[in-house]
């Protein structure tokens, strides 16, 4: 079978925290069609968009990153047009080489950053 089709439920711990979280809870995300490593989520949290809906500011999507010992992907400081005022965006944290994720973060982006301040505002463990 081939590694996206094989469901890795220890990857995903972290997803019925963020969705009994009151405040993000309701919320979506959004991601690019490329620049992404290999990771798992359910396919009714994300959606797959053009840059122009990914760089926009919306309370109910959040722009998804993955976060590796390799670096935020696809890369945050490289996506133009992408720092446009205040917004939060969420970072899964994964490992490349084992495939381990330790949970999801919300980051918080200020109005007037130029690149990407960790700002961790919530984090949901995937434990």
């Amino acid at each position: 079978m081939s590694q996206s089709i094989i469901d890795k439920p220890w990857t995903k711990y972290w997803i019925k925290k963020f969705k009994t979280d009151i405040e993000s809870g309701d919320k979506r995300f959004k991601r690019l069609k490329k620049g992404y490593p290999y990771f798992e989520i359910d396919n009714e949290l994300i959606d797959i968009v053009e840059l122009d809906d990914f760089i926009k500011i919306e309370p109910n999507r959040f722009p998804l990153f993955i976060g590796s010992q390799f670096g935020i992907h696809p890369e945050l400081n490289k996506i133009t047009g992408f720092f446009n005022g205040e917004k939060v965006i969420a970072v899964l944290s994964k490992s490349v080489l084992s495939g381990s994720v330790s949970g999801l973060s919300l980051h918080k982006i200020n109005k007037n950053d130029k690149k990407f301040i960790p700002n961790k505002i919530q984090h949901y463990g995937n434990v």
